[in-house]
């Protein structure tokens, strides 16, 4: 039996730094004006976005594990994510089951349960402010601001020209203040030659200066590397390291926000590329992340594929489509 329903996407202005993604075999209009009654927050949720399903637990399931493999998940009893409305969207429209336009079919009028009540509905919003506000990085840090303008420097966001000598200078900055995601950012503009001459030995120092002071991704980077100079056996113990010290309890904020949870996933997305169509071997502790991994790969990877497309690269496109069938397939 069809289990038909809406994925929604619910904002706030009063929680600002978490969105709602749930379900409802109802209006999302209504149950919009139901969770604002519900709670004990000033403003209303307002709906951003929806999507009809014809088995919308199942696409709920699937869209809730994709964005906590990407680690937007606030907590893993909460319907609440810190992700950019245009990530949740992306990962709605990779749910399987979607209704598009005239298929869609009136819903029952159904009662159901919801996340973000306990028990006995009792309305637990101070328990999941407290939530949101400590999956934020605090601003506390002394590196932060200092991180923050060199970010900005590095993409060219806002206002700010693109500047990589201006970052890399205010990322060894940062780096001196003890920021550890720094040593990431410091290794792989050595390796690429962004703001300074390319040097790939100096990015590897970096790299392992990182890790010795708790960067669990710089293995991840350091594997990278390894690849492009075709040393497979060091690559394949630094994945190795990777999983191994990844699954360790991280033991601040700052930990969980060196992982770059997009960028792995591309990475892997292109190591399957270069095994499929370059005979690339994938050594035993690549596959196991990539089997980790694979909902948020494939989602990376068709993501890629779009962009080809659009770009008119229609043959690399067909070649990374593959990738998402030997995916599926695993």
């Amino acid at each position: 039996m069809k289990d038909i329903g809406f994925i929604y996407v619910l904002a706030n202005s009063s929680m600002p730094n978490a969105i709602k993604v749930g379900k409802t075999k109802r209006s999302t209009a209504e149950r919009s004006q139901e969770l604002s009654g519900a709670t004990g927050l000033p403003t209303p949720f307002i709906v951003v976005y929806e999507q009809l399903f014809e088995d919308c637990t199942a696409a709920e399931t699937f869209i809730h594990a994709l964005l906590g493999q990407k680690g937007y998940r606030i907590s893993a009893n909460r319907e609440f994510f810190n992700a950019p409305v245009n990530e949740v969207v992306k990962a709605i429209t990779l749910a399987p089951g979607a209704i598009q336009g005239s298929e869609a079919l009136p819903l029952a009028n159904t009662e159901e349960e919801d996340e973000l009540f306990g028990e006995h509905g009792q309305d637990e919003l101070d328990d999941m402010t407290l939530e949101i506000e400590s999956a934020v990085l605090p601003a506390s840090y002394p590196w932060y601001s200092l991180f923050d303008e060199a970010e900005s420097q590095y993409y060219g966001w806002g206002d700010i020209f693109q500047d990589y000598a201006e970052a890399l200078r205010l990322y060894s900055q940062a780096a001196k203040l003890g920021c550890l995601a720094a040593y990431q950012r410091i290794g792989g503009m050595h390796e690429e030659g962004r703001g300074t001459s390319q040097n790939k030995e100096k990015a590897l120092n970096f790299y392992k200066e990182g890790v010795r002071r708790g960067n669990v991704y710089c293995y991840w980077r350091m594997a990278s590397l390894f690849i492009d100079e075709e040393n497979f056996a060091n690559a394949d113990k630094a994945f190795s390291l990777f999983l191994k010290n990844q699954r360790n309890e991280l033991p601040d904020e700052q930990h969980r926000f060196i992982f770059d949870d997009s960028q792995i996933a591309l990475d892997c997305g292109l190591f399957l590329h270069h095994h499929l169509h370059y005979e690339m071997e994938l050594s035993e502790s690549l596959k196991q992340v990539i089997v980790e991994r694979r909902d948020a790969v494939i989602y990376e990877v068709l993501s890629a594929v779009n962009t080809l497309r659009e770009t008119n690269v229609s043959d690399l496109a067909e070649k990374y489509q593959a990738v998402v069938s030997h995916l599926h397939s695993i």
